[in-house]
This record gives structure tokens, sequence and C-alpha cells, in this order.
């Protein structure tokens, strides 16, 4: 099985339709292949936590971002 790593340091998502888009989108990338998340936006992570893709191992969250919160 190849591994591509995805740094995601420059991602924003600013709404939940891009937080989805890039599930799907990250979903058919892990397809056949490991994919390893570096620097991952915490929405994003949450998601791919709650919605049970990284317990199949394609997904790998290697790290996440620390972000401000908005306020």
């Amino acid at each position: 099985m190849t591994t591509l790593i995805l740094d995601l340091d420059e991602l924003e998502l600013d709404s939940g339709a891009r937080v989805a888009a890039k599930v799907d989108e990250l979903r058919a990338l892990a397809a056949g292949r490991r994919v390893v998340l570096r620097n991952c936006p915490q929405m994003l992570a949450h998601t791919l936590y709650k919605a049970g893709l990284l317990r199949r191992g394609d997904l790998v969250l290697e790290s996440t971002r620390e972000e401000e919160p908005y306020g």
C-alpha cells in the first residue's frame, strides 16, 4: 500500500460545506492507499473522527494545528 502525506497547514475551511467537501476529497484519495494528514485543521480532524474515518487506518491523523479561537 502506498502512502501519501498531505501537509494541510495552509488549508482554510470557513464553512461546514467546505469541511464536508474536503472529507469527500480525502475519502477518495484514501481509496487504495494510506493518507497521512499533517497540520490538519481542528474542525476537519474532529469531523473525520466523528465520522469514524480514522478507524480504518487509510486516513491517519499525524498532527492538528493549534488554532486561535475567533471572538
